[in-house]
């Protein structure tokens, strides 16, 4: 009788140790369905690979990704690249995607070799945080996150693009690197959602 009364606590013990999440303080890897904020940097990416090429429509097809989830760029990005890729694809696109009002933010800068860029933004308690990175070129970057005591929350030291994920648990600023790790000037789109 007495393992009868166990086993249901043996069961929820192990279904449990199954389910663990990935421990704080490291990257993670993007799931098969990647995140909005990973979709929108790959589409950033994508739409400046497009515009070297000269490919209006590869170009159209990645604004519209990008317009579909509605970004803002952050506050302080030195120049924001998506009001000229609207321009260029004015007449290419489709009929618009409708987003969220209040869509992930983004920024776009490059980095000379050996180079680092910090900026901070501040993340809500208790909602999970997502700071997505790409590199049109397949440039060498690095991505960090540091609390206000510059204690690392996470790092992805993965090469092209970058992925970081946690819940804070205080409303504060979080301090966010991109640092170049390639042999030449590197290109990067940042997506905060």
């Amino acid at each position: 009788m007495n393992l009868f009364r166990r086993a249901p606590i043996v069961a929820l013990l192990l279904a449990g140790a199954c389910a663990s999440s990935p421990s704080p303080g490291t990257a993670q890897a993007a799931p098969a369905e990647a995140s909005l904020a990973v979709r929108l940097a790959d589409a950033m990416a994508d739409a400046a690979e497009a515009e070297a090429r000269g490919d209006g429509k590869a170009l159209a097809r990645a604004v519209q990704v990008i317009d579909a989830s509605g970004p803002q760029p952050l506050e302080g990005a030195p120049r924001d690249p998506l009001p000229a890729w609207r321009d260029a694809v004015r007449g290419e696109a489709g009929p618009p995607w409708r987003g969220r009002p209040l869509g992930p933010g983004y920024r776009s800068g490059k980095l000379s070799v050996g180079g680092r860029e910090s900026f901070s933004q501040l993340f809500l308690s208790g909602s999970a945080a997502t700071i997505a990175l790409s590199a049109p070129t397949g440039d060498r970057l690095a991505l960090r996150v540091l609390d206000p005591s510059a204690k690392p929350i996470c790092t992805d030291e993965s090469g092209r693009g970058g992925l970081c994920k946690w819940v804070p648990l205080f409303t504060q600023r979080y301090t966010i690197e991109v640092m170049n790790r390639g042999a030449g000037d590197a290109r990067y789109f940042l997506v905060v959602q």
